[in-house]
């Protein structure tokens, strides 16, 4: 799929009207390359202001309904935070965003605790944001499909494990965090098999507590886009962790019909609807 909307903020507001959302929080997707795929210091930071230039430009047709999430310059943090500070105190992005490995680089490394300390300090999430990393891409040759399905939750629940496990959330208590565009339906899974771990060799792992609790308490975040085994998420682990995303406009969006994918289900709760696509991801932004 192709919608114009993607470079022209008026069209966008248009199919924004069109599928009923209200605010739209823009992760880039090519700007995931300028974080870690430049090898030029200097190139880099350039890529990502000028991307963050165009999009604070863009998010001025409605500044009330389209708001930024910058490109960072992530093989380089003192010029990471540089731009992230630029991005949120200057051009009045909402969120940080980073893909979910950076090199040799995890989400837990202790070089990325500057980062954490200013989306702590700025009042502003964290995206960590699937597809960046890149893990797999080199395993398939011709076999787009295949990668894509495979990399994306692989990417998310990478990043789980590390920024939980890790200790990201415990070091850093007021950081919140958001897991992006591999859907909701891994977690229950995922996170029964991290507490398992804990219990049993618990000394590995950075944290306190058992991992569900970090999801327990609201201040990790996991996107759907209103996929078939979301009841069952619900059922396993609740709704308060759940924030919907229209992954607009990618080629395995659905557009038009994005919000009608939760707000039209009866195998959702009333209040888990309204938890999905307002109550959350208003504490997730900092709204609440």
């Amino acid at each position: 799929m192709h919608r114009e909307g993607a470079v022209d903020p008026k069209l966008r507001l248009e199919d924004m009207d069109l599928d009923g959302i209200d605010v739209a929080v823009l992760y880039g997707a090519i700007s995931l390359g300028f974080a870690t795929n430049i090898a030029e210091r200097e190139l880099a930071v350039a890529c990502c202001r000028a991307y963050n230039d165009w999009l604070a430009e863009y998010c001025q047709a409605d500044p009330a309904r389209l708001k930024g999430t910058p490109a960072l310059p992530m093989t380089w943090i003192p010029d990471a935070l540089a731009e992230a500070e630029r991005a949120v105190r200057e051009l009045g992005f909402v969120s940080l965003t980073t893909p979910c490995a950076v090199g040799e680089r995890n989400a837990d490394h202790p070089d990325n605790d500057d980062l954490y300390d200013l989306a702590e300090d700025l009042g502003v999430p964290m995206g960590f944001h699937a597809g960046g990393a890149r893990f797999a891409y080199h395993k398939f040759v011709d076999a787009y499909a295949q990668l894509h399905a495979l990399e994306f939750p692989f990417n998310i629940m990478f990043a789980a494990t590390t920024l939980v496990c890790g200790g990201v959330l415990e070091r850093h208590p007021r950081l919140r965090v958001a897991l992006l565009e591999a859907g909701a339906g891994w977690v229950p899974y995922f996170f029964e098999r991290l507490d398992e771990h804990w219990e049993h060799r618990g000394e590995e792992m950075a944290i306190s507590r058992k991992p569900s609790s970090f999801l327990q308490e609201g201040r990790l975040f996991v996107s759907t886009e209103g996929e078939d085994g979301l009841g069952h998420a619900i059922a396993q682990c609740g709704s308060g962790w759940l924030v919907w995303a229209s992954d607009y406009p990618h080629w395995d969006a659905t557009f038009p019909g994005s919000v009608a994918a939760v707000a039209d289900r009866d195998d959702l709760a009333p209040a888990d609807r309204a938890a999905i696509l307002s109550d959350n991801p208003a504490r997730l932004f900092g709204w609440a």
